[in-house]
């Protein structure tokens, strides 16, 4: 099933340009003595034909959300998710100075973004490498309908068991942002691997939910902290985990893939950092997370902790209040991940896989492509 959706490009603020904001990639986040010296307030399928039901999105929750495979992704796809999707992506490349990959890539002819959102990440490739054919598959239909040549976007779910072989094998496959999405992520990147040419490239982008602080600032009850083990279990309840990140040099070895290398930046949750670059980048994170926390709570705890949507609201609003507070010296931790599927001629990865891997449905294994939790 294949399709673009039907809006236009909206260029982001030239107010989230970061560049460079990686100096301190790797150096301890040193808090800033005037807490008050900046207030943060200021701010195809093959098999299918598409047929415009697909843009009659489910109603929930005073937000709307995919109508495709309903239910696979438990988040909102509106207005509001999908301007803070473009500042996220702002975000994320000025985290890795301007950087929207890491692997090694020359001139690739295919490159597949899998999650691709609101298109932002295709977009920029296919300028960078005018040659080559970027494509970018989503189960919602937010990205733009007018795009370069060398860009194709599709709705289409990269579940179904068609994915573990495709007819046309890409040179680099992308991921990002895929915590809380998928029951097993390791099948998506064993997908990944299986439809990869030889001496083709993996790369995931994944934050860690997980919260951390050097300094003891951060309290045992605080509320964000609450939060995260909150719906890190109410994630777990819907056979959806979050916290992947961690794992994905492991997983990627297992899968087969060679010249695995992993890197992990930090990102505070807000402006509480003195060196002014990533002050900037945490009053940024600060607003991604206060548009964010409601998407990413009201599915997980209606669903899982049977709260209502009222009960989620008040709560929120706490959350929010202490998303902001800079005397917490706060931050999340990012991992970048990338891999190489060796050629026919060279030694394979020697990670072992565990009996547990994911595989390859039969015939009397194919499973309900339908399914939702």
């Amino acid at each position: 099933m294949t399709a673009t959706r039907q809006r236009p490009l909206r260029p982001l603020s030239s107010a989230t340009d970061l560049t460079d904001l990686t100096d301190f990639t790797h150096s301890t986040l040193e808090a800033d003595s005037d807490p008050q010296s900046d207030d943060v307030a200021d701010f195809e399928s093959e098999t299918a034909s598409l047929t415009p039901s697909i843009w009659d999105y489910v109603h929930s929750h005073g937000r709307t959300y995919h109508r495709y495979m309903a239910g696979a992704y438990p988040f909102p796809n509106d207005a509001m998710e999908n301007e803070r999707l473009d500042m996220q992506h702002a975000i994320i490349k000025a985290l890795f100075a301007q950087h929207n990959y890491f692997a090694p890539l020359k001139r690739p002819k295919r490159v597949l973004d899998i999650g691709c959102g609101t298109g932002k990440w295709c977009l920029e490739m296919a300028k960078e490498f005018p040659k080559t054919r970027v494509e970018g598959i989503d189960l919602s239909p937010i990205q733009p309908d007018i795009t370069p040549a060398n860009v194709d976007f599709f709705i289409d779910d990269i579940r179904r068991k068609e994915w573990w072989h495709c007819t046309q094998p890409y040179d680099y496959v992308h991921t990002r942002m895929s915590l809380g999405i998928f029951e097993d992520f390791r099948e998506i990147i064993q997908k990944g691997y299986n439809n990869l040419e030889p001496g083709g490239y993996m790369e995931s982008h994944e934050i860690y939910s997980k919260l951390y602080c050097d300094d003891g600032t951060m309290s045992a009850d605080w509320e964000l902290l609450e939060w995260t083990r909150l719906q890190d279990k109410a994630a777990m309840a819907l056979g959806k985990p979050l916290r992947i990140a961690n794992k994905l040099k492991t997983w990627y070895e297992q899968a087969g893939f060679v010249d695995v290398k992993e890197e992990v930046f930090a990102i505070p949750v807000n402006n509480w950092p003195r060196d002014s670059k990533f002050k900037l980048l945490g009053k940024f994170m600060f607003w991604n997370l206060n548009q964010g926390v409601h998407a990413w709570t009201v599915e997980y705890f209606t669903k899982a902790l049977q709260w209502t949507d009222a009960e989620v609201e008040v709560y929120l609003a706490h959350l929010r209040n202490a998303i902001g507070d800079r005397s917490v010296h706060a931050y999340y931790k990012v991992w970048i991940v990338y891999g190489r599927k060796p050629f026919p001629s060279e030694p394979s990865s020697q990670t072992p896989r565990p009996s547990h891997w994911p595989k390859e449905p039969t015939s009397d294994d194919e499973g309900d492509d339908d399914d939702q939790y």
